[in-house]
């Protein structure tokens, strides 16, 4: 028999196995789950501790991330591990991310609303968010990226309002997350450019708070005014020099300043085309010294909190 490996939090935990699954070790071949077997979640800690993957026949055609997404919600209903629940959630959001900036429409809109609910109900079991923090990739893609500023964010947001208004947390999750969806038209030759950027493409870049907004207006029909001001505020700084507006201190929303302190630090603890990733604590150096870009509160209780999941 062929073999082809899938990955432990690809699998759908919780559901029947759509195919037989191999463990091998030592070039030993076992059989875990029979096809139609239900995927134990209770077995995942056993398995961890031998292999990261298991096995399948090659020839068989099965979509292991389509199986995982259809079935995310209940996934993470089950007994699963917590790191494994964690591990599952953040790649099919980061899937689910990719899709949606392809091609952005009232779908992809309902997408990002059911993917958010499931992660925030996932932060509410312990050890949740330093198991998100562990699993922050080093590479920067957009669609990680905007992963990335979604857990920030809400790790920071539930500590300034708390964590039991699911509605209003999903929207802002949903903002958050689609940030930065005015850059999906935008060129890679200008979004990983290595030199710096001239008049021409420094003005393309500038736009897309306001192309993100525009957006989401016309795909969701409206948008709160908390998430208008993650779309359109996630660049301005506290001093007037950011853009697309030039605002001010008091004329940035609270969100909106959120959203600037998780998305510069995921830019500088991320390995870009330009530049290498710095460690966590170098960041948070920068971002100390960054006068007047960030609300200083805001910088300080973000810190406090991503220490202890801080390398």
């Amino acid at each position: 028999m062929r073999l082809r490996p899938v990955a432990l939090p690809n699998l759908p935990w919780g559901t029947p196995a759509p195919v037989d699954l191999y463990m091998l070790q030592e070039k030993e071949l076992s059989l875990l789950f029979r096809s139609q077997q239900s995927l134990s979640p209770e077995s995942y800690g056993e398995i961890c501790k031998q292999s990261d993957r298991l096995y399948y026949d090659r020839d068989a055609q099965v979509n292991w991330q389509s199986l995982v997404d259809s079935n995310l919600t209940s996934i993470l209903q089950t007994p699963l591990a917590t790191e494994a629940k964690a591990a599952v959630a953040y790649g099919s959001a980061a899937r689910k991310t990719q899709e949606i900036f392809q091609e952005f429409n009232e779908a992809g809109y309902a997408q990002a609303e059911d993917t958010v609910l499931a992660l925030n109900n996932l932060m509410d079991e312990p050890n949740a968010l330093e198991s998100f923090f562990q699993l922050t990739i080093h590479d920067y893609y957009t669609y990680t990226h905007s992963v990335h500023v979604y857990l920030y964010s809400m790790l920071l947001t539930r500590a300034v309002i708390g964590g039991d208004n699911t509605a209003f947390l999903k929207d802002l999750g949903v903002g958050y997350l689609l940030h930065d969806i005015g850059k999906k038209d935008i060129s890679t030759d200008i979004l990983n450019k290595k030199g710096k950027l001239n008049d021409e493409e420094w003005a393309i870049i500038k736009k897309h708070p306001l192309v993100g907004y525009d957006l989401l207006v016309k795909i969701s029909g409206k948008i709160s005014e908390e998430v208008a001001q993650i779309v359109l505020q996630h660049h301005e700084k506290c001093d007037g020099n950011g853009y697309p507006r030039n605002l001010k201190e008091s004329e940035i929303g609270r969100y909106g300043k959120i959203c600037a302190v998780a998305d510069v630090y995921d830019a500088l603890t991320t390995r870009r085309s330009y530049k290498e990733a710095l460690s966590k604590m170098a960041a948070f150096t920068i971002m100390q010294d960054s006068k007047g870009h960030f609300d200083h509160q805001l910088l300080a209780r973000f810190i406090r909190l991503a220490v202890p999941f801080a390398e």
